[in-house]
């Protein structure tokens, strides 16, 4: 699923590729895996855009700008792209 993400001035399409998000089961006691549950999730940039001072739109070069932004904001960009993961759970769960 693609997601659109804002990081640091840029704004990232951001499609993941691996999705895991199990729910912590606090009756199982089997191991700290199922007590706790988990969350992972890989994902690929794959596109960008940013805006210069003038307010003048940019496109990102899909080769060394977008691989060099996620090796520097890959943290942040993860932290976003979980908030967006949680609210579209939550929007899902509201409208059931």
């Amino acid at each position: 699923m693609i997601y659109e993400v804002i990081v640091e001035g840029f704004v990232l399409q951001v499609e993941v590729t691996h999705l895991e998000n199990i729910p912590p089961c606090f009756n199982n006691w089997n191991s700290d895996w199922d007590f706790y549950g988990s969350r992972e999730l890989e994902f690929k940039v794959v596109s960008g855009i940013c805006y210069d001072e003038d307010g003048v739109r940019m496109d990102l070069q899909p080769y060394w700008s977008l691989a060099a932004l996620t090796q520097q904001y890959g943290r942040e960009i993860e932290t976003a792209l979980w908030v967006e993961i949680d609210a579209n759970t939550r929007r899902t769960r509201w409208a059931a």
